[in-house]
């Protein structure tokens, strides 16, 4: 088994999009990060092709410059072989997410010759849009502009610290995806109430997130109704739309639901301490 590691998006796209595409929706994150690299959306992850001695792309994964790994589907054995490879290039490691035996796994094989530990920090779900049936909330959908680039940004920002994230959102990255149509606000009696992002359709799959409405806002059914509307233009332009939700959140996996996404599978976020 050999563990190939690079920042080469178009490259990696090339050698792993056959096996991809096996469960494009399984490798929704994946597929989007390639996307978002090769067209300067985001940059810096790291994509992790694992193979098998003849060649053959058997799992992938990917890694934030951070350290922050993503475990897409593995072969059985591969995720010590994936630590392994990390280590041996000096490059960090943080944290994993992914299936729970995978995740949990690699967290082992990481912390026990350390003499570290591994805790668990939150599992999240990943939701498929089934019957999509949009709510009757006063206001409107739009999409951000670039006059918009400043609430997008703060509530972006505001977002990331919400859920413990590291700050990634900055001016550029905002703009560009604004430029892109890929960012949508929810506006009621003048007042812009809600953000909703999305990702560019990969592999027929378009991604939604984040979803992010301030707490004064909240409790009014903004998010769900922009959360509808942007399911229903993804649905329009001929892919269908995925999310993920934070297990610990009852009301937002509730109102997705309300909306017609469907459970798929579930994951697990833990943390290495050394």
């Amino acid at each position: 088994m050999h563990i190939d590691i690079t920042t080469d998006a178009a490259r990696f796209s090339d050698d792993v999009e056959p096996f991809l595409r096996r469960d494009p929706l399984r490798h929704t994150v994946i597929a989007t990060s390639v996307f978002n690299q090769i067209h300067g959306l985001f940059s810096g992850t790291r994509f992790v092709a694992v193979r098998a001695d003849s060649g053959a792309v058997v799992g992938v994964a990917q890694s934030t410059a951070s350290g922050h790994l993503y475990l897409g589907e593995l072969p059985t054995g591969a995720t010590a072989a994936v630590v392994d490879a990390f280590v041996a290039r000096d490059l960090p490691l943080t944290d994993v997410e992914g299936e729970d035996s995978d995740a949990k796994a690699l967290a082992r094989h990481w912390s026990e010759p350390r003499r570290g530990s591994h805790r668990a920090l939150y599992s999240t779900r990943l939701f498929r849009l089934g019957t999509l049936t949009p709510p009757v909330v006063a206001g409107r959908a739009r999409l951000a502009t670039a006059a918009d680039l400043d609430i997008c940004l703060e509530w972006g920002l505001a977002f990331e610290a919400e859920i413990g994230e590291p700050a990634r959102f900055d001016e550029t990255v905002v703009r560009r995806r604004i430029a892109a149509r890929l960012w949508w606000l929810w506006e009621h009696d003048g007042v812009v109430t809600s953000l909703v992002a999305r990702h560019k359709a990969v592999l027929g799959w378009a991604r939604i997130g984040p979803v992010y409405t301030p707490p004064a806002q909240r409790g009014n059914g903004f998010a769900s109704a922009l959360t509808a509307a942007v399911a229903g233009t993804i649905r329009a332009e001929g892919a269908d739309a995925c999310l993920f939700t934070d297990l610990d959140n009852p009301t937002s996996n509730k109102i997705y639901a309300e909306i017609g996404f469907e459970p798929v599978r579930d994951f697990v976020r833990y943390r290495l301490d050394a």
